[in-house]
């Protein structure tokens, strides 16, 4: 490993180890995608995806499932608009609520993404959860913070300083 003050760091510079590891990812996905002559942006990936599994969707909804906040589920719906994956449409229950819905184009081209995404699913597997069995620490992360987050583990830990 090339030596720098991020690998240095170790735990504590782990934000931007993650978004270094994020940055690499997306930018070789953008390039696996470009190379399938398919339009998608890797950021857009996850509300293409839960779109094509759930059919229709309000916006609350995608924000909820996704831990995202209104306006960024909006700015990649119209991302995803301006390539013609995704259409809005009102509720019949609720006419103040949009829901999202994949278009004609958006459902063809689905097709070809779920072949791609068989093989990313198959090389992430490989490579994150039986080589290194990052997901497995992320989920378990994932739920430690939900328990108790990290601002609050902080303030536990100065609130244990003060007390010695």
């Amino acid at each position: 490993m090339i030596a720098n003050i991020i690998n240095e760091s170790g735990s504590f510079a782990i934000g931007a180890r993650l978004r270094r590891l994020y940055e690499s990812l997306t930018s070789e996905m953008t390039l696996i995608y470009q190379e399938q002559g398919l339009p998608l942006e890797t950021k857009d990936f996850i509300l293409y995806y839960l779109v094509s599994k759930r059919g229709s969707i309000s916006i609350s909804e995608i924000a909820k499932e996704l831990n995202l906040t209104h306006p960024a589920v909006i700015h990649i719906a119209k991302s995803l608009e301006k390539i013609g994956y995704i259409e809005s449409e009102k509720s019949v229950s609720d006419s103040r609520k949009r829901l999202l819905k994949l278009t004609k184009k958006g459902q063809k081209d689905l097709a070809k993404y779920q072949v791609l995404w068989n093989d990313i699913m198959a090389l992430n597997q490989k490579l994150f959860e039986q080589e290194v069995q990052l997901l497995q620490h992320i989920q378990k992360l994932e739920e430690m913070l939900k328990e108790k987050t990290y601002y609050q583990r902080y303030h536990s830990l100065q609130a244990s300083k003060k007390i010695d």
